[in-house]
């Protein structure tokens, strides 16, 4: 589940996956699939962008109610939305421990991303790296270098529930090894 993160330009937000049989990660109303994501980190680990600016294509959702409410459409009270779209098509197990993230969710990328189109808009959002202050901008949102390191930590553990069996998938594990041998400042 998305977990709040600390940003100097909104306060907290959500960061993180939301549903344990997708790739799908959200930073608050910005989508991308974590295969994308663990991608342009591990370049990012060998090489910031010159300028120390980039753009990516995310998938961004204008308004809270086309996003949805999670615990509204799991409790039967409203299903409107992008998330409890999703959960209607992977709905949660239910025992307790069958609860981890799946390692293949990758694959249900072509079940899930025609979902998101219909309620987002595809956008090229500015990255932007600051070593002078530490900080990362995903477009709207500044995070300090140590939050950005907790976002890492995060995908790496597999958000919540955890990767089932605590095993990431390969992508995840690339990602962390590029992170790990980096020399960049933003990984050290």
């Amino acid at each position: 589940m998305p977990l709040g993160f600390r940003t100097l330009s909104h306060g907290v937000i959500p960061v993180g996956f939301f549903n344990i049989d997708c790739d799908l990660l959200l930073v608050n109303n910005y989508f991308a699939f974590a295969t994308d994501v663990c991608e342009w980190i591990s370049n990012w680990a060998k090489e910031l962008p010159e300028e120390g600016e980039t753009a990516k294509d995310f998938y961004v959702i204008g308004s809270s109610r086309d996003i949805g409410n999670l615990h509204w459409a799991i409790n039967g009270i409203d299903h409107h939305g992008f998330i409890p779209e999703v959960y209607r098509v992977y709905p949660f197990p239910a025992l307790p421990e069958d609860f981890k993230q799946k390692p293949e969710g990758w694959e249900n990328r072509g079940v899930v991303e025609p979902i998101v189109k219909k309620y987002a808009e595809e956008q090229s959002i500015a990255i932007r790296f600051y070593e002078g202050t530490k900080t990362v901008a995903i477009g709207d949102y500044v995070f300090e270098k140590q939050v950005f390191h907790e976002i890492l930590d995060y995908i790496w553990r597999g958000g919540m529930p955890m990767w089932r069996d605590n095993d990431p998938p390969q992508y995840v594990r690339d990602m962390m090894e590029a992170v790990r041998a980096s020399a960049v400042w933003l990984f050290r």
